[in-house]
């Protein structure tokens, strides 16, 4: 698909994601971007380059994916559809329910499916996550492994949504494309770059046992490149993609690498047992009060298992290989941390948190 002039609708183009690929769909590719967010302000002070950029013509839809008018407003004269926004964890400021992502991350994602259906959109891409894998994952976890509907809150809402969306393209003949992210880390990222550095800061204990768990870490622009693949290549319609690199590092590697931007030689960690028998509690706590618990089971698994996805379906069908290492994608990471204020960001970001 050529998509110079191609008219593109971004969920959740004030996130991280969604934001990079506004910009290198507007830069590079010449798309006309238009971004659908809850808060124009919030996008704007968070990507300032977003509004001033000349000749990034991003058009912003102030609306909720769970307001089925304001997503038809978005979509309307839209050829393509990518779908960024979820509801996280911890997104919401409070302890949510499974109804609450449910909401969001089923709920919204069927609206955006259902206006793009009306509006004859080309392409809809529908960014999932690996966690509707499991956790642990299959041991040759790849794009076409079973989904999974356990585990927490997030991670069974979007194995739900992502389900519900390839039912909806299979009823509806509506071109869809699923792309998986692993531990998507960059500049910007506040999940996988300010909150690992906020932690290492403060002396948290990052690490369970000798920290020889597998990060499938995928620097940004690697995604960002497998998403405008997908966009390219008719071959990857009706497909699931994971968005990883293939190249599993540890979590001491990226903690490590974390740690040594704030300059800290050393990360603390604790016994895997300890962090099941704390997750036992908590499971408990959750059963009685119905919201997500602090640390679950499924989150030890993820910080334990040693599981690489395997990307060569998007090898195979897209000639996707990733361009930036992890040392690279650790350096950019760092540099940008510096132009910022490497102090004051991290600061600022935690201030972000805390209110």
């Amino acid at each position: 698909m050529e998509l110079r002039n191609t008219r593109v609708l971004i969920t959740g183009a004030n996130g991280f994601i969604g934001g990079r690929l506004a910009e290198r769909l507007a830069d590079e590719e010449g798309a006309r971007v238009r971004g659908l967010t809850r808060n124009v302000e919030a996008t704007l002070r968070g990507r300032p380059e977003l509004g001033s950029h000349t000749g990034l013509p991003l058009q912003t839809i102030i609306g909720d994916i769970t307001d089925a008018d304001a997503v038809r407003r978005a979509v309307d004269g839209c050829d393509i559809v990518i779908h960024c926004a979820a509801m996280q964890v911890g997104a919401s400021g409070r302890s949510p329910l499974l109804a609450d992502f449910r909401r969001v991350n089923v709920g919204g994602t069927l609206n955006l499916l259902r206006a793009a259906r009306a509006a004859n959109v080309q392409r809809f891409i529908h960014i999932s996550t690996i966690n509707v894998h499991g956790f642990p994952p299959p041991r040759d976890a790849n794009a076409d492994s079973p989904l999974s509907f356990a585990g927490d809150f997030y991670s069974v809402s979007k194995a739900e949504g992502e389900h519900a969306a390839r039912e909806f393209a299979r009823d509806n003949d509506l071109p869809l494309v699923v792309i998986r992210p692993a531990c998507t880390y960059g500049p910007r990222s506040d999940a996988w770059t300010m909150q690992p550095l906020r932690r290492v800061r403060r002396g948290a204990p990052v690490l369970i046992g000798k920290g020889d768990g597998i990060c499938n870490a995928v620097y940004i622009d690697n995604l960002v490149d497998l998403i405008l693949l997908t966009l390219k290549n008719d071959a990857a319609i009706g497909q699931a993609f994971i968005g990883a690199e293939g190249r599993g590092v540890t979590w001491r590697e990226f903690y490590g690498a974390c740690a040594r931007m704030v300059g800290i030689s050393n990360v603390n960690a604790l016994p895997r047992w300890a962090v099941l028998a704390a997750a036992t509690g908590f499971g408990a706590l959750a059963r009685i009060t119905g919201r997500a618990p602090r640390i679950s089971r499924s989150s030890v698994e993820f910080y334990s298992h040693r599981v690489v996805y395997d990307i060569e379906k998007s090898r195979q069908l897209l000639g996707f290989a990733p361009r930036v290492s992890f040392e690279e994608g650790m350096r950019r990471t760092e540099e940008w941390l510096m132009q910022m204020g490497r102090d004051a960001e991290i600061e600022q970001q935690e201030h972000k948190q805390i209110t």
